[in-house]
């Protein structure tokens, strides 16, 4: 799969949504939400460093280099879905 250039190589969006767990969906879905990680770990009730340890273990999962690469590929699987700009008139 091919997201705005942001490659998550050999994994399909289904596949990269089940290969996680409900807690790294939970942080994923948090971090599209554009959350920091103290941000995070306060909604979700868990320390900071997990909080850290998980969106590693995200990149590695979905084979995304990095923490903008999760965002774009929340919002493109629907794991958030925002309003358009505009589009509420």
């Amino acid at each position: 799969m091919n997201t705005w250039g942001l490659s998550t190589e050999g994994v399909t969006r289904e596949q990269g949504l089940a290969a996680l767990s409900d807690q790294q969906r939970a942080v994923l879905r948090c971090l599209a939400r554009g959350l920091a990680d103290h941000e995070i770990a306060r909604v979700l009730a868990v320390s900071h460093p997990h909080v850290g340890l998980v969106v590693t273990e995200i990149l590695r999962a979905l084979n995304l280099r990095d923490r903008m690469a999760a965002v774009v590929f929340a919002h493109e699987t629907g794991v958030i879905r925002l309003p358009v700009p505009g589009a509420l008139g």
